[in-house]
């Protein structure tokens, strides 16, 4: 038995959120990031929820999160076209896309710190849209 429903009203149009126009772009080891972004899993509770905050410029990126447990600080080397920008993600949100990703080394695409980022292949033969967390002064 299959239930079906038709759900009438506006949504979102997905063509032009998948825009070229992205200011920054960076290529980066996708077992790197996946075991960075890992290690703060203990670090993070279900009644804190901390974003983990990537601060990202000139052929680095530094990483880090900060909660009642402890905190963690940590820089992964990569390629970067465009602007410097920091942003903060969910980290299991991140790792559940980045685990099912066989490319050894990941485009990420990121517009600015309120945006979506997309993660895809230049085929476009997969595409992850990642929706960044706000923080505040005290996360960073």
């Amino acid at each position: 038995v299959v239930n079906s429903r038709l759900i009438d009203g506006e949504f979102y149009n997905i063509d032009q959120m998948f825009s070229e126009d992205y200011e920054t772009k960076i290529n980066i080891n996708r077992r790197s990031l996946l075991e960075s972004i890992d290690s703060t899993s203990p670090l993070i509770t279900e009644s804190e929820k901390k974003p983990v905050i990537f601060n990202i410029t000139d052929g680095n990126m530094n990483m880090r999160v900060n909660t009642s447990l402890g905190n963690m600080n940590t820089d992964i080397e990569l390629n970067k076209e465009g602007k410097d920008i920091m942003i903060g993600f969910n980290p299991y949100l991140l790792m559940d896309a980045i685990k099912v990703i066989d490319d050894e080394n990941i485009d990420i695409y990121l517009f600015n710190p309120k945006a979506p980022c997309f993660i895809k292949n230049k085929e476009e033969s997969y595409l992850y849209i990642i929706l960044p967390v706000n923080f505040s002064p005290a996360d960073v």
